[in-house]
């Protein structure tokens, strides 16, 4: 139960036999039919496609309201999946532009991936297509300005997770970009919480309980003690303290082998309904318990996954874990297995700063950051990256409309990259390209793809997720209120906390609770009640489409002033600025039983679907079923490898 649960460092539904494997329905929509219904109609946003926040365009990381995937970002990939992109008369314009390689999405993998290539042929000339109007994919940096002082925040790919366990090759490039780890341990703020005497807290929601109540905990974990004014009955309490502190055998007369197998066939919601019999109560408080790192409800989430990870309800089964990990747990539960790693890898922009430092390395004369210590307050000039002459240009606002071998012949010696400037295609040519984008656009993109592995590909669709930075004039309400975190059992946001204490030699967290900080909230949109993850991904991905930035503003003032009103809070004086970074296609779906049968023997979708095709090959944490910085590095490396 104590060991620490991680922050998805993330960087953007229908069991069945895979290999030929997602259903044809899948084919006219990013999700399809029993997993969150076809789509079918074309919808506009409400802010209108124009919009993509407030403030200075031409340095979006200080952008704030609606940001991530901005309206404009969309409007392109909704038209092609919409089937209206193609359907007038569109010219292409040929720019005469020849590359070595183009690469196609301007995130951690698609810039890992120029970054390996450039590697490989020095003088290779590159051009990367983004339809954001920032580079980084989910790994966005979030800017603010307190006193006249950057504060620097995320929108997406947190941290550098359990570095002990990334692959040779991703842990290479970190030392090629200077990252030293282990700085971490003096930068990163061990010690905060304990030296502001700030607890972990689940805040009772009245639209579940008949209450609003903020549960904080002792030493990070609830107890009787700090339970006892949640709006429970005396029995849910006792329930749940005797699931966490002293669960039972709930699996009685199985060997352990037995009890594992039994495990994978049951989501957690199921195991803790059907075998510890937890009351009605008990469900409802946990239900968002997985929601944070995983994407998705206790409903959806394997008990098998939930045993490895020691969460509540599991001590009474006497299973060893061993040393090597159980077969049937999911991807990365499996390669962090035994890592004990701190979450303390953390730029104050996240994992934008890996993207930085290989900006770099590729582009000269950009304001990319000479080390990791120069990297929080170096300001990227965004005029300097599509430059003509440069060995590696990178184009934003560029969405990719076309990719097809010349002439159509998959045996070809170069490929045709359409792209789209203000509603007019362009083309470039390339010897290679790479697909760093959502692998579920590539079927869009490349008409001539397999059947089979368009369906693949489908398959791959992202969860959809908010990352919200909130600037507030000070955290005197948290200190007050003795809390850094807080879960909420239901509402639009299911996270709400400090930013991370990490100080580097020329940026300095806050110091004391009269100072401005950054506050991180987290939406996981997937709808609840299927058993299947998939199933809520397309109409949590539409709720999230059709609300403009004042609904998600509403929402954050609501549940923060609920919150923390106790504590003196007053939103109208504290909440200084507002980021929502919107990421319709936000974590790539892992892997994981009950629902993922063909988990772990296969034939797996993102193995099936990341087909190398003539000379276009695939990349994207999609194409790796891992949501994590190091599975887009390691799509990277493999897609410039695999190249014909």
């Amino acid at each position: 139960m104590h060991r620490k649960i991680s922050r998805r460092d993330f960087m953007d539904g229908m069991a069945v036999a895979v290999g030929g494997a997602v259903a044809a329905g899948a084919l006219s929509g990013c999700s399809a039919g029993s997993w969150g219904g076809i789509h079918n109609q074309v919808v506009n946003p409400p802010d209108g496609w124009n919009y993509s926040g407030a403030g200075n365009r031409s340095y979006p990381p200080a952008m704030t309201g609606l940001r991530g995937s901005a309206n404009p970002a969309m409007r392109v990939p909704h038209q092609l999946r919409d089937g209206i992109y193609w359907s007038g008369r569109r010219s292409v314009e040929d720019t005469g532009e020849r590359y070595d390689l183009v690469v196609v999405g301007a995130g951690i993998s698609g810039l890992a991936a120029a970054y390996f290539y450039k590697q490989k042929k020095p003088d290779a000339k590159i051009l990367i297509l983004d339809n954001h109007d920032d580079f980084g994919g989910h790994a966005r940096r979030n800017e603010f300005q307190a006193n006249g002082r950057p504060l620097i925040g995320y929108g997406g790919s947190q941290s550098i997770e359990a570095p002990s366990v990334w692959s040779p090759v991703a842990k290479k490039l970190l030392t090629d970009l200077g990252i030293q780890v282990q700085k971490f341990d003096k930068y990163y703020d061990q010690n905060f919480n304990k030296r502001w005497k700030l607890n972990d807290s689940e805040f009772f929601t009245r639209e579940l309980f008949h209450s609003d109540h903020l549960a904080v905990m002792e030493n990070d974990t609830q107890t009787a003690r700090s339970l006892a004014g949640a709006p429970m009955s005396d029995q849910a309490k006792a329930a749940f303290l005797t699931l966490q502190d002293k669960p039972g055998d709930y699996l009685p007369g199985m060997s352990a082998e037995q009890k594992k197998l039994k495990l994978v066939d049951l989501t957690y919601l199921e195991y803790l309904r059907d075998y510890a019999k937890m009351p009605p109560e008990v469900l409802s408080y946990m239900q968002t318990y997985t929601s944070d790192e995983w994407g998705f409800g206790i409903d959806a989430f394997g008990a098998i996954d939930s045993w490895a990870l020691e969460y509540p309800g599991f001590g009474g089964l006497k299973l060893d874990r061993g040393k090597q990990p159980y077969r049937y747990c999911g991807p990365t539960v499996q390669i962090q297995w035994n890592e004990n790693d701190p979450y303390i890898y953390h730029f104050p922009d996240g994992n934008n700063g890996i993207c930085k430092l290989m900006i770099g390395r590729l582009i000269p004369n950009t304001g990319a950051p000479e080390n990791m210590d120069a990297e929080p307050l170096s300001r990227i000039d965004y005029g300097k990256l599509d430059v003509a002459g440069n060995d590696v240009r990178l184009r934003l606002n560029a969405p990719c409309v076309r990719v097809q071998h010349k002439d159509g012949m998959v045996g070809a010696d170069e490929v045709e990259v359409d792209f789209d400037r203000g509603g007019k295609v362009y083309r470039a040519h390339a010897a290679h390209v790479v697909m760093a984008c959502f692998n579920t656009m590539i079927p869009y993109l490349m008409q001539d793809l397999p059947k089979d592995q368009k369906q693949n590909l489908f398959y791959g669709t992202k969860l959809p997720m908010v990352y919200a930075m909130v600037q507030l004039r000070n955290w005197e309400a948290w200190e007050k209120l003795r809390i850094y975190h807080t879960r909420f059992t239901s509402g639009d946001w299911v996270v709400a906390e400090l930013d991370y204490p990490v100080s580097f030699p020329d940026y300095q967290f806050s110091k004391d609770p009269s100072q401005p900080i950054l506050v991180h909230m987290i939406r996981m949109a997937t709808q609840s009640g299927y058993d299947n993850p998939r199933g809520g991904i397309g109409p949590g991905r539409r709720d999230l489409f059709a609300r403009p930035f004042s609904s998600y503003e509403r929402s954050i003032r609501d549940q923060l002033t609920r919150l923390l009103s106790g504590g003196g809070f007053d939103p109208a004086k504290d909440i200084q600025a507002i980021t929502v970074n919107r990421w319709g296609h936000g974590y790539a779906l892992e892997y994981g039983r009950p629902w993922a049968t063909f988990w772990p023997d296969g034939p797996l979708p993102a193995v099936e679907g990341r087909r190398p095709f003539g000379r276009i090959t695939i990349a994207n944490s999609d194409s790796e079923n891992r949501a994590y910085a190091d599975a887009a590095i390691d799509a990277a490396w493999r897609a410039v490898n695999e190249m014909a």
